[in-house]
């Protein structure tokens, strides 16, 4: 299938959460001038369930017997950053588009902005087959008790390596050893090149989205060493993948869908356990404020639930899925195997989850605002 995992220029996952407060708290008005970046307008009431997310996530929301029932079709939009869908939002999309698939560090604050509308538990009676482990995010999904996002999928930004070329990894700072000058990479956006060398730079942070601006100093001055080993500043996990492929990289933060693509082209890749930990996210469904189809789309989140479908989710994009059930049905062994469908607490025994930096100061925290400067001064070092 086409979908956002392939492709010499694919978008990062967690790419660009580079949104800034400026940005997202603007009026419509203020982000009029952004919206056009290709989408194509909702049909609100003409039969049509509008889907704003990343290609190949429309695999786990478009139920055809459900749409045919309900004399309906599904029109999906692919994104190529998060925040298209803010923008699409906040610039006349309410009212028009259903279903969303936000990172879970971007409910909150969407949910309290009022870009979404409450999930009714009630209405998604499949929410009982999900895994223990995804039931216990609600400190992300939750606003004066009411939900706004529901996991579905989940992966991680992992050190990923060509075991015919180096041995093992054990820590992040393997990338840094002048023997590997020139064969390594780092990660396209923000975020997860921040979470992960600030977790390096300073040992025994929890949280790295809670950090000091003396902390946040040396998370970059730690990435500028890692871009002055690497081969190139990718910009795109596709880029990373094409590397690997002609042998031009023997390290690298990747994403876990890569096992797939560079087998393709004939190289192994193996997943590295650093000591410090990997960064791990979470794509949650969301119903956008004002949504025409609201029973329908329950009803289309429902049957993404369901262990059938996450089934068939996670074999064609080669990612993590929530369903308990289906994890065991899952026959794909590289698959089964990546995400630890066995023993899904062995996935996360590596990872850590990060809130989202402060929109707003708060003590001696640095912002996302100026989270985003000190990434571009990485960029222009």
């Amino acid at each position: 299938m086409t979908n956002r995992n392939t492709g010499p220029n694919t978008a990062s996952p967690a790419s660009a959460l580079r949104l800034s407060r400026r940005f997202f708290m603007a009026g419509a008005g203020g982000v009029a001038a952004l919206a056009g970046f290709g989408l194509k307008p909702a049909l609100a009431g003409q039969g049509q369930v509008a889907f704003l997310g990343w290609e190949g996530y429309d695999l786990a929301f478009k139920a055809d017997d459900i749409l045919k029932k309900a004399g309906a079709s599904f029109q999906p939009t692919y994104i190529s950053t998060i925040e298209d869908i803010i923008t699409k939002l906040r610039s006349g999309g309410m009212g028009s588009i259903d279903l969303t698939t936000l990172i879970y560090q971007y409910v909150g604050f969407s949910a309290s902005s009022g870009i979404l509308d409450p999930i009714d538990e009630s209405l998604v009676p499949n929410l009982a087959g999900m895994h223990p482990r995804f039931k216990s995010l609600d400190q992300f999904l939750r606003i004066d008790g009411k939900l706004y996002g529901i996991p579905f999928t989940f992966s991680s930004i992992p050190l990923m390596y060509n075991p015919a070329k180096v041995a093992r990894p054990t820590s992040w700072k393997d990338m840094l050893k002048p023997e590997h000058k020139g064969r390594v990479v780092g990660f396209p956006d923000a975020m997860s090149m921040i979470v992960t060398w600030s977790k390096v730079a300073n040992e025994g942070i929890a949280d790295p989205s809670r950090m000091t601006r003396e902390q946040l100093d040396k998370t970059i001055e730690l990435m500028v060493a890692l871009k002055a080993n690497s081969r190139a500043v990718p910009s795109s996990m596709g880029e990373i993948s094409d590397m690997f492929g002609r042998g031009e990289i023997d390290m690298a933060m990747g994403w876990e869908p890569m096992v797939k693509w560079v087998q393709d082209k004939g190289v192994e890749l193996a997943i590295a356990s650093p000591s410090e930990g990997t960064f791990a996210y979470f794509d949650t469904v969301n119903i956008a404020k004002d949504a025409p189809n609201r029973e329908l789309d329950h009803a289309l989140i429902n049957w993404g639930l369901s262990a059938a479908t996450q089934k068939t989710f996670s074999e064609a994009n080669v990612l993590g899925i929530v369903n308990a059930e289906a994890m065991g049905k899952v026959t794909d062994p590289v698959v089964s195997k990546i995400f630890h469908f066995d023993d899904i607490d062995a996935y996360f025994a590596d990872k850590f989850l990060p809130g989202m930096f402060p929109l707003e100061p708060e003590g001696d925290l640095v912002t996302w605002d100026e989270v985003l400067q000190a990434f571009e001064n990485y960029q222009r070092a």
